[in-house]
């Protein structure tokens, strides 16, 4: 179990395109490339990325070890997502997670998740 974990969702078209272009420029900082059924898991040795496409948009949840690494995978995927496209909100919201991946969205949905760092 990371000591780090949040997820994110970003509403964007063609969203398995858009997972495939970031997995393609982010090749050079992790150790490999995992493809988990629709998951691409990214493995940063001491932490992990996994990017979910849906039709609904893009999910990403970022597992960490330490505070430093985790920054450091949120910023390289939010930078790479930015170099790709525009997509409608400009920032991406982080939610503190836990447990199972991809159940903050519904959470949040429902009105009940922190962001990630508040308490």
């Amino acid at each position: 179990m990371h000591k780090y974990v949040s997820e994110a969702f970003v509403q964007i078209a063609y969203a398995g395109r858009v997972a495939e272009k970031l997995c393609a420029l982010s090749t050079d900082y992790c150790r490999s490339i995992e493809v988990k059924g629709a998951d691409k898991v990214l493995d940063f040795d001491d932490a992990r990325a996994i990017l979910r496409p849906s039709d609904e948009g893009l999910y990403f949840r970022v597992e960490a070890e330490d505070s430093m690494t985790f920054h450091g995978i949120r910023t390289l995927l939010q930078g790479s997502l930015s170099t790709i496209m525009t997509f409608q909100d400009e920032t991406v919201e982080w939610y503190a997670a836990d447990g199972a991946p991809f159940g903050v969205r519904q959470r949040h949905l429902q009105g009940g998740e922190r962001r990630a760092g508040e308490r």
